[in-house]
């Protein structure tokens, strides 16, 4: 197998640990992906999922955000990184993101009812 095609190997080998639950595995291949090719979006997005599912909301924010850097235009890092937030009870943030998704998707009903949901939080918590 040639050198340049290990990061998909790599990176495919992720999606299957993920999809098995065995998340540590997943973020370590994820992992060997970005280091032979560090503008591997599909690699940061998944790998910030897999540490999502394991807790770590702070790494999964940075992946997404590099994500987010690679691609200005993928919603659907926002939307995560924006629930990552709302996790993590930084409102502003959520509410940051979900609007960028519906600058980009103004469609979205699923998004404009989370950014109507975060907003309640907000409010609730005294924030607002």
């Amino acid at each position: 197998m040639a050198e340049e095609d290990m990061e998909y190997e790599y990176h495919n080998l992720g999606n299957d640990y993920y999809k098995l639950g065995d998340y540590e595995r997943a973020i370590d291949h994820y992992s060997k992906a970005i280091g032979l090719k560090p503008d591997m979006l599909e690699s940061y997005f998944n790998r910030g999922l897999a540490y999502t599912r394991v807790h770590e909301f702070n790494k999964a924010v940075e992946d997404h955000t590099q994500a987010i850097t690679l691609d200005p235009n993928l919603g659907e890092a926002y939307y995560t990184r924006g629930l990552l937030y709302e996790y993590m009870k930084n409102y502003d943030q959520a509410i940051n993101d979900y609007k960028k998704v519906l600058s980009l998707n103004p469609g979205n009903a699923e998004v404009r009812e989370q950014l109507e949901l975060v907003v309640n939080k907000k409010r609730n918590s005294g924030l607002l």
